[in-house]
């Protein structure tokens, strides 16, 4: 009796672990299968970096190490946004949703594989990022703030799964990926991924200031030691905060959909 009792929670585990494996399997398949979404997630960001990062950077600039901050979380961007909005609208007007939710699949473990596969896709170009920073953007870090920068970009990943799980449980799927491609510029133009937010208006700096990617680039940069002065534990509560909104209002479109 105590033995069954020991190992049945194991079980559980196991079981439950091998759903998580064999669902992101099929979901890095179906995002493999579809060019429209591998070759701008993969591509964009390290042909941008390459190109303002160092082949227009000027010389001791050091655009190369402040563009690997926040090009990085642009990598993490496109994968979390149009895996999660664009991608779950689409399978709701398929009836794919509807599928998944009468299935014995718990909901942790389809969510847990997109989730998973947007981190694969972030690290991959992230990889791609650090060996063009290093080899030849010039950028040299101890080995615990590249180890640093990895964490807070793959971490950086989990508000903007929430904020494309909003969109694509709450819009159809014929709005959905016109409003994931607005968030999406607003995030990184807004966001300072691309342009230091320092250098925008006062009203432009204001409202990108709130937004999710300037936090995340922000702990992103203090981490490669670029800026300073501001207290990170300020970054990781906006963080919390949006990622708790985010997860709130997800729920409740989760909750009102018909079963």
């Amino acid at each position: 009796m105590s033995t069954l009792a020991l190992t049945s929670p194991q079980a559980a585990r196991r079981s439950l672990l091998t759903l998580l494996a064999n669902e992101t399997r099929a979901e890095l398949t179906k995002a493999l299968r579809s060019p429209a979404f591998v070759l701008p997630t993969l591509a964009l960001p390290l042909a941008f970096y390459s190109l303002f990062g160092i082949v227009l950077a000027p010389p001791g600039g050091g655009n190369a190490g402040y563009l690997l901050a926040t090009f990085g979380v642009f990598a993490g961007l496109g994968p979390a946004l149009f895996g999660f909005g664009a991608a779950i609208a689409d399978e709701r007007a398929r009836g794919v949703l509807a599928l998944k939710q009468v299935s014995p699949l718990p909901v942790g473990v389809f969510l847990g594989a997109k989730l998973a596969t947007a981190l694969v896709f972030t690290g991959t170009v992230l990889v791609g990022l650090y060996a063009l920073a290093a080899l030849w953007g010039g950028v040299a870090l101890p080995r615990p703030a590249w180890l640093l920068l990895a964490v807070i970009q793959l971490l950086g990943v989990v508000p903007f799964c929430l904020l494309g799980l909003c969109i694509g449980l709450g819009l159809a799927s014929s709005a959905a990926m016109g409003v994931t491609n607005l968030v999406f510029m607003v995030l990184a133009v807004l966001g300072g991924l691309w342009i230091p937010i320092m250098l925008f208006p006062g009203w432009m700096q204001a409202i990108g200031s709130v937004l999710p990617t300037y936090h995340v680039a922000a702990l992103a940069l203090q981490a490669t030691g670029r800026t300073a002065g501001t207290d990170p534990w300020l970054h990781v509560a906006v963080l919390g905060a949006s990622a708790a909104i985010f997860a709130a209002i997800a729920w409740r479109a989760w909750r009102a959909m018909p079963r």
